[in-house]
């Protein structure tokens, strides 16, 4: 079974509610830092056999979100 996960970062601007994505997690917490909103993205893919393929994908908020450690370093 081959499984690939990616971490992807949505940050939408407060004012203007643009929204861009990045993969870069300082890059994220830089635009957190300036009051906007993330979105972490855990996308989980997984082909089990030749003819099935799976995707979960977990979003996790940062912004008022007891449970979002900035300090916390994860490698994939």
């Amino acid at each position: 079974m081959e499984t690939q996960t990616i971490v992807v970062y949505v940050v939408v601007e407060p004012v203007s509610n643009d929204s861009f994505t990045t993969y870069n997690r300082y890059e994220a917490l830089d635009h957190h830092a300036k009051e906007s909103i993330v979105y972490e993205k855990h996308i989980t893919t997984s082909k089990p056999s030749q003819f099935v393929q799976t995707k979960q994908i977990a979003t996790i908020a940062w912004n008022n979100n007891p449970e979002f450690e900035e300090e916390q370093d994860e490698y994939y």
